[in-house]
Formats: C-alpha cells, sequence, structure tokens
C-alpha cells in the first residue's frame, strides 16, 4: 500500500482567502489520496501542487496560524507540524485524563473507526501580508 497524501482545497465560495491589512485567510478542506493508502508516522506530506504554497497570494510566507478540525466531530485531531510541513494525525480514543496519541505507522485510513478517509476535514490558514 502506498503512503497517503493529502491537498489544500480552497473553498470555492471564499476562493481568494479574505484580506484585511495585516493577513490573509484561506478557507476549505482536506482530502486525502485514496482510502487505502496508509499513514506514515510523524504526518503525512501534502500532494504535489496542493500545499500550503499553491493556496494563494502570501501562500509562500511562513503562516501564523493553521487550523484543522473534523466536522464529523470524528474523534480524530489534526495538527500541522510547520516544522515538518505534514500533516499528523491523533487519536482521542483514550480515557478522558490520557493525551491524544498519534495513529499507528501503516493504517491505511479506511481502516480507523470512523474512517479517516471518509472524514470532513476544514482548515482554517493565516498568513501576514507585510503590511
Amino acid at each position: 500500500m502506498a503512503t497517503a497524501t493529502f491537498k489544500f482545497n480552497i473553498n470555492n465560495r471564499v476562493p481568494l482567502g479574505e484580506k484585511n491589512q495585516k493577513t490573509v485567510r484561506y478557507y476549505g478542506t482536506i482530502t486525502f489520496s485514496a482510502a487505502a493508502d496508509v499513514y506514515a508516522t510523524g504526518g503525512l506530506l501534502p500532494t504535489t501542487g496542493f500545499d500550503l504554497k499553491h493556496l494563494g497570494p502570501y501562500g509562500d510566507r511562513v503562516p501564523l496560524i493553521v487550523l484543522i478540525k473534523s466536522a464529523n466531530a470524528s474523534g480524530f485531531d489534526y495538527e500541522w507540524n510547520q516544522s515538518t510541513g505534514k500533516l499528523e494525525i491523533l487519536s482521542n480514543a483514550g480515557s478522558g485524563t490520557a493525551a491524544p496519541t498519534e495513529i499507528t505507522n501503516g493504517t491505511a485510513l479506511s481502516a480507523t473507526t470512523p474512517a479517516i478517509s471518509g472524514d470532513v476535514i476544514n482548515f482554517e490558514a493565516v498568513f501576514p501580508t507585510g503590511n
């Protein structure tokens, strides 16, 4: 099985993001390469041409914040790791006092409960404009 990749897909209702005097914001969804593709320890890389740099103007700058959240309350936490440029997937399957843990290396995105491959994942990325 192949290692999964993902795409940042801009919301077509706000195709160029939202720009104020200091920042630009991009909103959209994240989709994965294929349901049978597997997770790699440390996170997944974006598909070539669908990373943060390709969102639009100012996307080539270091983001101020990248928020990623399941719209389905799936129980998975999606975390952007700025230093590696990878999307990490954490499970909240433990008790209320246990910290989330990264899903296991080699787990197919369709083999989790619920299936990560079917999750609706929203993102917001905020970049400085330099103004």
